[in-house]
């Protein structure tokens, strides 16, 4: 992002925000913001500062979504406000509590606070927020047949769904899931767009059982089985297939650095391996 120091980017939040900040920290994670927490030296208590590209939309979109998941309460940031710095749109919102996942989680027990998580979050309108299938692309390489094939079995009925449902989104206290963040790709799309990507997530982060009972907790908290989950972790992983190794610096930024991309593309091609091997069998 072009000459916006830390600095100038805590200058402009507090500008916005009409009261004074102090830089605490840059928090690492995604790749498509520069993300900062900084304080409210008035007492108003912690705050994320998000900047984006020149001509990046997200912040239209978080804005188009954050004032509708309070139902979600405290384990989602509330907009405080937003504009531009240096021509970089600007986002400012509470700071939730947690810090990322890391190695030592215990990954069955996060995928069952996942699963509920989610539950709750595709409980929500979506009226009006952008609509997308995440439809199969012809580009979806050696799964492009069966991602199409799949996608004739898929449930395409819309809910508020995240976008970007994987654990680098999502904060916590110690074993406790205490937030759900970025919310710049939320939309109206079938939930099987989540439910496939958080349980691909897992499953790279190398626990298959953890994708499976994430699956069984979201399932009993939305009191529905979602019978077209097989589909969708083929639409899913033909979507990773063709860039999976590029999410290395994703993980890293969450603390995972032994998620490489040799490791990403021998977990996924496992993953694939079983999927096509599921359907074959069918």
């Amino acid at each position: 992002m072009d000459q916006l120091t830390s600095t100038d980017l805590v200058a402009a939040a507090a500008d916005l925000l009409r009261r004074p900040l102090v830089l605490d920290r840059t928090l690492t994670g995604g790749q498509h913001a520069r993300t900062l927490l900084a304080t409210d030296t008035d007492g108003g208590g912690q705050v994320v500062v998000r900047s984006f590209p020149h001509g990046d939309d997200a912040v239209d979109r978080e804005r188009g979504v954050l004032p509708r998941l309070g139902p979600l309460g405290d384990l989602v940031p509330r907009l405080l406000a937003h504009g531009t710095a240096g021509g970089h749109p600007v986002i400012v919102t509470t700071a939730v509590p947690g810090t990322a996942a890391g190695p030592g989680i215990d990954l069955v027990t996060a995928g069952e606070q996942l699963g509920v998580a989610l539950a709750a979050i595709h409980e929500l309108d979506p009226t009006g927020l952008p609509d997308e299938d995440r439809r199969p692309v012809l580009r979806a390489g050696r799964l492009a047949s069966a991602a199409h094939e799949a996608w004739a079995e898929a449930d395409l009925d819309r809910v508020l769904t995240h976008g970007d449902f994987w654990s680098g989104n999502t904060l916590w206290v110690g074993d406790r899931l205490s937030g759900v963040v970025d919310w710049s790709g939320a939309m109206s799309a079938p939930r099987g767009v989540d439910v496939a990507w958080c349980r691909q997530d897992l499953v790279l982060l190398g626990s298959p059982e953890a994708a499976d009972r994430f699956t069984t907790a979201y399932e009993r908290a939305a009191g529905r089985r979602v019978l077209d989950v097989p589909a969708w972790d083929v639409i899913a992983a033909a979507r990773a297939d063709t860039y999976v190794e590029t999410w290395a610096p994703n993980y890293a930024g969450v603390g995972r650095p032994d998620v490489d991309g040799g490791v990403l593309r021998r977990r996924l091609d496992a993953w694939v391996a079983s999927l096509i091997g599921s359907r074959v069998q069918r």
